[in-house]
């Protein structure tokens, strides 16, 4: 179930179904890889808030395919997206940040569809959408020991306001 909220921001009720599936894809990327893939501290759950967000993505835009490509989360006629994913506590407001890593700007993707997963795994929010060349010429790159809120950054990382992003149902045009 999901629906547009007051921001234009998708909200997703997260299943059983959704945790368990997330779950088992951690489960089988830890085997396979390790605690490789994610800054956080708490890895498991910084890769399942990933895979939350990436079937709240599948499940609002069905038309999305997931790719092979490890270094992409999603193909539709050759456009290519990644998943980008922030856990919180609270829904998001337009004057929250999208981050992306700045060792993840090489990877060759199209756009960025950014998302806050909350820490319950109860509910996502789809924030938006924007293309690869225009996130990098917007986003501001906040260095390691940048204080964010209330907390330290520890890596360089890009960052957005959401209110610059295309709104999410707008992804349906592409």
């Amino acid at each position: 179930m999901w629906n547009l909220n007051e921001s234009d921001f998708i909200e997703v009720d997260i299943s059983p179904e959704m945790k368990k599936e997330s779950d088992t894809r951690n489960k089988m990327f830890y085997d396979k890889y390790g605690n490789t893939g994610t800054h956080r501290l708490d890895k498991n759950r910084q890769r399942n808030t990933g895979y939350l967000a990436e079937m709240s993505v599948k499940l609002v835009f069905p038309k999305l395919e997931f790719s092979k490509d490890p270094t992409v989360d999603f193909i539709l006629n050759d456009i290519t997206f990644d998943v980008k994913a922030q856990g919180c506590n609270s829904a998001p407001k337009t004057n929250f940040t999208a981050a992306l890593y700045e060792e993840q700007d090489n990877r060759k993707v199209d756009y960025y569809i950014f998302c806050r997963v909350k820490n319950d795994f109860t509910k996502s929010w789809i924030t938006g959408f924007i293309s690869k060349q225009e996130f990098l010429s917007k986003a501001n790159l906040s260095l390691p020991g940048t204080q964010n809120n209330n907390f330290k950054l520890e890596e360089s990382r890009y960052e957005i306001e959401y209110n610059k992003l295309i709104k999410p149902y707008h992804l349906v045009n592409i």
